[in-house]
């Protein structure tokens, strides 16, 4: 039931296949050191640039350790097409409010400055908006600056909204500006006909990051980037010379280290490969469909409370929504004699509340979050490989039992709903709780639905 992030699960099959590697412990980072490994690993990015929908005699890329490091080698290898060091000051990169915080970070560590970020407006639904890309990225050359690359979202982690990308594909290519696209959470959606709508034009974007912890569900440390030209991925990482003690490599040989930051690396293909070959790409594409079901059915619930006060605040653009509780006697747009800070710290604390209640009772474990309007809200993330239907069926009469107790509490006293003493917490500003943790009731969990 842990719904709060989008985390990994775990499968039997990377647990053998990462016994194998470890016990061959071979070296990948260039070709004549393990041809036949190397290979495989080829094999494995070749099918995730289908997933994504490349050209695999194309494109090509690079395992990292997860979908931070992904991110940055994407952010990388745009500034070594684009830029000269002398342009490093004038550059700019596009994102939004609602860009991850790797990002930033990655802009640091490829030695271009905070500066370069331009936060580019959202639209009613969080997206980056194109026309205000295109005005931007106009405005900026006009002013003697060089953008360079575009950071869109398939799958933000606080509202999982997905950026139009076929619309800032056109922008970018319009411009000449590099596009890249942080689908750690949501690219692996491409495999479902649901997600490829979603995320239509994907296929354009000059790289993709994507994390197969996430929605693949395989162990953490198993990030990806794909980059659409591989000659742009190799240039990148490739310097004038080599140490003399490396051979002359046949130009058809695939050597990681000329693909990524890493000399020394460790094998990660054989754990995604393994269980593809044993199980079939199409028991993923179930999987995610699955959780994209049960994701509309719980925002269908919760709209069947809206009577309630509970009200959807984003709507699943793939499995990650937020909402929040507003009684009936409280309007989210304000009274005259109420002061609207006064009205957003009383909904605050509701729902607080109403989010403890639900952590509580252990079927769901949700987390808060703030909208980009300034909305507290609680967040689910219906992807967790061992979530099952009588799971969220349970959570969602958690939050029905939670709504009716803090609207009996403020029945009870008008003024502001109340926990009873023995329940208080302590709470930081974003909400988290910083109490002691408490005995936990007993649940009855209910048998996982297997991936395979």
């Amino acid at each position: 039931g842990f719904c709060a992030f989008i985390t990994g699960g775990g499968l039997l099959h990377t647990a053998v296949a990462d016994l194998l590697s470890a016990a061959m412990n071979r070296y990948t980072g260039i070709f004549m050191g393990s041809p036949g490994l190397v290979q495989l690993e080829c094999n494995v990015i070749s099918w995730m640039a289908q997933v994504v929908g490349y050209d695999t005699q194309k494109a090509f890329g690079c395992f990292a350790s997860g979908g931070s490091m992904a991110n940055f080698i994407g952010i990388l290898v745009a500034r070594r097409h684009y830029l000269s060091e002398h342009e490093l000051s004038q550059s700019v990169i596009m994102v939004t409010s609602e860009t991850h915080s790797c990002i930033p970070k990655g802009v640091m560590m490829a030695g271009i400055p905070q500066s370069a970020l331009c936060t580019v407006a959202c639209d009613s639904e969080w997206r980056m908006d194109a026309q205000s890309l295109d005005s931007n990225i106009t405005m900026q050359q006009q002013a003697g600056r060089k953008p360079f690359l575009v950071v869109a979202t398939s799958g933000t982690t606080n509202s999982g909204t997905v950026d139009n990308i076929r619309k800032l594909s056109e922008v970018c290519q319009r411009h000449n500006v590099w596009l890249h696209v942080d689908g750690v959470y949501g690219a692996a959606f491409n495999l479902t006909k649901r997600g490829r709508a979603v995320l239509d034009g994907l296929e354009e974007a000059d790289s993709v990051a994507i994390d197969l912890h996430k929605s693949f569900f395989l162990p953490h440390g198993t990030g990806m980037v794909l980059v659409k030209e591989r000659q742009r991925l190799q240039r990148a990482f490739t310097l004038g010379s080599t140490a003399p003690y490396y051979p002359d490599f046949d130009s058809c040989d695939v050597n990681f280290y000329e693909m990524s930051p890493e000399l020394t690396r460790s094998f990660r293909g054989m754990r995604v490969w393994l269980p593809l070959k044993l199980c079939g790409l199409e028991k993923w594409r179930e999987a995610l469909d699955h959780r994209l079901d049960w994701t509309q059915y719980f925002v269908d619930e919760l709209r069947h409370m809206s009577a309630l006060g509970v009200e959807v605040t984003t709507e699943p653009s793939l499995t990650l929504l937020t909402f929040r509780y507003v009684p009936p006697n409280v309007h989210s747009d304000g009274h005259a004699d109420v002061p609207s800070t006064t009205l957003s710290q009383q909904l605050r604390h509701i729902n607080v509340l109403l989010l403890k209640f639900i952590n509580r009772r252990g079927h769901l474990f949700l987390s808060p979050t703030t909208l980009p309007d300034g909305k507290f809200v609680i967040r689910i993330c219906i992807l967790h490989l061992r979530l099952s239907m009588p799971r969220l069926q349970a959570g969602l009469q958690d939050i029905r039992d939670g709504v009716e107790e803090i609207a009996k509490e403020s029945l009870q006293s008008p003024t502001r709903a109340e926990e009873p003493p023995a329940k208080r917490m302590r709470l930081d500003s974003r909400g988290t709780d910083l109490s002691p943790p408490l005995s936990p009731q007993p649940v009855k969990v209910q048998p996982p639905i297997d991936v395979v």
